[in-house]
């Protein structure tokens, strides 16, 4: 059984990151669908749907994932779909032999809004769905203290802080890997 501290960290982290993508698809719409586009896993007729409604799905999770009252379990399973598909995308796409695509996450990258498609965000999808689907399990009933909700505090901010870093990470050894195949 898990403590409800996790499960709590894990929804309003998942909360946030959604929120976060949500918004920077809603406020890069043009650029969003071209992404979209990029993938070529869509037929095109079906690319500008997409793009509006994967922004409004994702501040549904966001929300939910903050709320976490209703139907805790539809917006885990709901998240990890989602999360899953993201992963495919990207690995459909790297096994074609596509590195060249902006990710359409928006957390880093050669600008503020491009980051490759790499091999360490499938990873990171995948480990974000492990994550939306721990919260499934089931926890230990406990009171929370004040000890606790300053252990939440600290723990979403090294979260946030390792998520960036992780991120940063994978952008640089895409943009590192493309000056290597440039020099060559």
């Amino acid at each position: 059984m898990l403590d409800p501290l996790i499960v709590k960290a894990s929804s309003i982290g998942l909360g946030l990151m959604f929120l976060v993508a949500a918004y920077h698809k809603f406020a890069e719409g043009p650029e969003f669908r071209a992404t979209l586009y990029d993938y070529r896993v869509l037929p095109a007729a079906l690319v500008p749907v997409a793009a509006r409604v994967i922004p409004v799905v994702e501040l549904l999770l966001g929300g939910s994932w903050l709320v976490f009252y209703y139907q805790p379990t539809l917006t885990a399973v709901a998240s990890a779909v989602l999360l899953g598909i993201y992963a495919l995308a990207i690995g459909v796409n790297l096994a074609r032999g596509r590195l060249h695509i902006d990710c359409g996450c928006g957390f880093g990258g050669k600008t503020d809004s491009e980051q490759l498609i790499t091999g360490g965000l499938v990873f990171r999808n995948l480990i974000l769905l492990g994550i939306a689907l721990l919260t499934l399990l089931p926890t230990t009933s406990r009171a929370f203290s004040a000890g606790d909700y300053v252990t939440l505090c600290a723990v979403l901010l090294v979260a946030t802080l390792l998520f960036a870093a992780a991120n940063q990470l994978i952008a640089n050894r895409a943009s590192i890997n493309t000056w290597r195949k440039e020099r060559d």
